[in-house]
């Protein structure tokens, strides 16, 4: 049985004078004003969860009505606020070997999956989040091996960075990662993640797996309004795999930056994304585009150039769902452009951007390339293809 334990006991204050009649995880959603919880857990059942255990507080007679009804269910009310890590540990009985915690008030659909499978020998992962928008959430500073090593604070924001991994609100936990703790408790208040996390992460026991996915915290009014068609849209949409395709190399050949409608379309390449558009995959260019910055191209030379592939493949019935570029280098002359980023590949930035405009499938994923020092993607789950010169019937 896969266990999610939901925390819901929070008072949601910053959405109080709009939602002041339930706690923050029922706030109503969509056109059937339907709780925001209900969807999370609609999504939950979607990938197995079949053991639900709530962390309630506030309100918390509304949350035990609402899901009373689900079977395998436990509610665990705190008296007083525990914190997220009191919470856990106050129903530290009721918690499986392994389990996920999940966030209440956050919506981000990741492929569970994907998540265990990596922390199945690890203490705790977290779900990990790209995100352009780190001066609202600071950042997770992660490793070549997924460990994390930093938690940066809004407030301690280097210069050079202009985005970055978040936590994504979801923990695979291994309860033995929780039992020193849970010896000591006595039902004092515990943040996870500002009085455990650090613990874990000074012994390297704390792992970050960046995932894609649609990604919703409905804590300030602003992403609330946005959840209200986001949410039930998203969950309406058919989940699939995608192919991720290069540009420069692999849709056409490798000039020197090559930009605008001057290209030379490589009609192996043709073939194979042909078969995958024919077996119902997302296609998806995914191509670092440094000249931008570097001053060789304009953002509009660029898109003639994309605009003109895109006419080429669409004479052989072939659509691309989705491009995604980055324009950043750190030799950049254009000071706005002189930045690394989690976008430039072999970072897994753009894969994740795509992610969450598209419900890609990503077991089932492909990235195509030509070059592996740029083209094997930094994500250990996605299967990345390196086609060689000639060899381009790799299937």
């Amino acid at each position: 049985m896969r266990q999610a334990v939901i925390l819901a006991g929070g008072f949601g204050t910053r959405l109080s004078h709009i939602v002041s009649d339930v706690p923050k995880p029922l706030a109503p959603i969509g056109r059937e004003q339907k709780p925001f919880l209900e969807f999370v857990i609609k999504t939950l059942k979607k990938q197995g969860f079949d053991n639900f255990v709530f962390l309630t507080g506030y309100k918390a007679e509304q949350i035990e009505k609402q899901f009373k009804r689900l079977k395998n269910t436990t509610f665990i009310k705190e008296e007083t606020a525990l914190g997220t890590g009191g919470a856990i540990l106050n129903a530290f009985d009721k918690l499986q070997d392994e389990f996920f915690v999940i966030n209440g008030d956050t919506f981000f659909d990741i492929d569970y999956n994907i998540l265990e499978r990596f922390g199945k020998d690890k203490p705790i992962t977290l779900a990990l989040r790209y995100t352009n928008n780190i001066e609202r959430y600071g950042f997770v500073e992660i490793d070549d091996k997924y460990v994390i090593k930093s938690f940066v604070e809004k407030g301690s924001l280097p210069e050079n960075r202009i985005d970055g991994y978040i936590n994504g609100g979801i923990y695979y936990i291994h309860k033995s990662a929780l039992k020193p703790y849970a010896k000591k408790f006595n039902g004092e208040f515990i943040s996870l993640e500002t009085e455990i996390f650090p613990k874990l992460l000074a012994n390297d026991e704390l792992n970050g797996l960046p995932l894609g996915g649609c990604f919703i915290d409905i804590g300030i009014p602003e992403d609330y309004y946005r959840a209200q068609d986001l949410v039930p849209n998203w969950i309406a949409k058919e989940m699939k795999p995608a192919l991720f395709v290069d540009k420069d190399g692999t849709l056409i050949e490798n000039t020197e930056y090559p930009h605008g409608k001057d290209f030379k379309i490589i009609e192996d390449t043709v073939d194979i994304v042909k078969q995958y558009a024919a077996l119902d995959y997302h296609i998806v260019m995914i191509t670092n585009q440094a000249g931008i910055g570097k001053g060789k191209f304009t953002k509009e030379e660029m898109q003639e150039g994309f605009d003109g592939i895109r006419e080429y493949y669409k004479k052989v019935d072939v659509d691309f769902h989705d491009i995604e570029y980055c324009p950043y280098h750190k030799d950049s002359i254009i000071k706005e452009y002189a930045y690394d980023t989690l976008l430039r590949k072999p970072n897994p930035g753009m894969i994740l951007k795509a992610c969450e405009k598209l419900k890609i499938d990503l077991k089932r994923s492909i990235m195509v390339g030509d070059n592996p020092d740029i083209d094997k993607i930094r994500l250990p789950y996605l299967n990345c293809k390196i086609i060689k010169e000639g060899e381009h019937q790799w299937i």
